[in-house]
């Protein structure tokens, strides 16, 4: 990986002082910005592109770019500790905005039970491990809510993850439940999942995906949230990848059991060794070549293939990854046609990052500097990737 120190420190403090705060864990500075390496050439903007897209196309064969962690770009919660996180748990780098605006269509969003302090109640937060965000559950949903309203040709496809169990938080389940079912939701969220369900069918709502199974806190709840068999995939436990396991999970509609898929599912998160980025280097592309064979075929098969994994636990692992990993995956978007399904990643919206705070302020931080993720011209080339499903 080329790490390029292209900022000076009086240009690093002026850009502090002007486009962040000590609640900004992240600079990011347009004036630092390298050309994209592939640029958005299509007729309709980024931000519409699934209009693009045939109504009875199914959502299985698209490519669909995400991220993974959505929201950790947008600052941390608790006072004191939000200064610590900044050095382990960033790992995007845009907001959500910016990401819905650049074409990612696949969230990974985690709610914990927190407390709002003002109101003094209980309330979903999201967060990263133990690290609360700024950002409540509802919220996010206001959020995409939103943004379908003003582009009804579009959907998302959020993964909800309980990074602390439900077992330790006795009022998740109450509080997701509640804000499920608030009025100002009907509709949005699709609640009949099928296997080969359409983008026609799928257009201005939310598909939620569960990394567990909900029902054993409450059977009689419909639950608007398809069910992913999603193992662990932790190089610290089986440092080789098992292809077959990640060929041999499945989707189910919490509803009726009986809708179910098959999922293809690679999440190689630690590429902590030299062995281990190679692996995972590896893993991505076989899944990639083998979504493509699966997309081109009959079987209605839903793959999700993370670019996402860290070198160390801080920004900089998950940025040095991201800078190792997304150029082979451009390269091979370049090489082969072919829709390759969903592929959240790390650091995304931007091409070059100017400067990350891996830290709490500009006198305590380690500064990290000039990195070349290639995100943006790896989530043109994932969208690009969908042509043969075009009008």
């Amino acid at each position: 990986m080329a790490v390029f120190n292209s900022c000076s420190k009086e240009d690093l403090e002026k850009v502090y002082d002007e486009k962040t705060s000590l609640d900004s864990p992240f600079i990011f500075s347009e004036g630092y910005q390298d050309s994209i390496l592939v640029a958005y050439d299509l007729p309709t903007p980024a931000t519409d592109w699934l209009s693009m897209v045939r109504d009875e196309t199914k959502v299985c064969k698209l490519t669909i770019p995400g991220t993974h962690d959505t929201m950790t770009g947008m600052g941390f919660y608790q006072p004191v500790l939000k200064y610590i996180f900044n050095t382990t748990a960033i790992s995007q780098v845009s907001t959500l905005e910016e990401q819905m605006n650049s074409g990612l269509r696949f969230f990974d969003i985690r709610p914990v039970v927190s407390t709002d302090t003002i109101a003094k109640k209980k309330i979903l937060r999201l967060t990263h491990g133990i690290s609360e965000l700024d950002i409540t559950f509802e919220w996010t949903i206001d959020q995409l809510q939103s943004y379908l309203k003003a582009h009804p040709s579009e959907f998302f496809i959020v993964k909800l993850q309980f990074d602390n169990g439900f077992e330790d938080q006795k009022d998740l389940y109450t509080l997701l439940s509640n804000v499920l079912h608030m009025s100002k939701y009907q509709g949005l969220f699709v609640d009949n999942w099928r296997p080969d369900i359409t983008v026609g069918e799928m257009r201005s709502k939310i598909l939620w995906l569960s990394r567990y199974d909900l029902r054993p806190f409450n059977a009689a709840f419909h639950y608007p949230i398809v069910y992913c068999d999603w193992p662990d995939e932790d190089p610290d436990i089986e440092e080789d990848i098992n292809p077959e396991a990640q060929r041999n999970c499945s989707m189910y509609n919490m509803t009726d059991t009986t809708l179910t898929a098959k999922l293809y599912k690679q999440d190689y998160y630690k590429t902590t060794t030299e062995k281990r980025m190679r692996n995972k280097q590896k893993t991505v592309i076989d899944m990639m070549h083998t979504a493509r064979e699966a997309t081109a075929g009959d079987e209605d098969i839903w793959i999700v293939n993370h670019c996402s994994a860290y070198t160390e636990v801080s920004p900089r692992g998950y940025i040095t990854n991201a800078s190792n990993l997304h150029p082979l995956v451009i390269d091979d978007l370049q090489m082969y046609e072919g829709t390759v399904g969903i592929i959240p990643m790390d650091m995304a919206c931007h091409d070059y990052v100017h400067c990350i705070i891996n830290g709490g302020t500009p006198y305590t931080s380690d500064y990290l500097y000039g990195f070349h993720p290639m995100s943006l011209s790896l989530t043109n080339l994932l969208i690009k990737s969908n042509k043969s499903h075009f009008k």
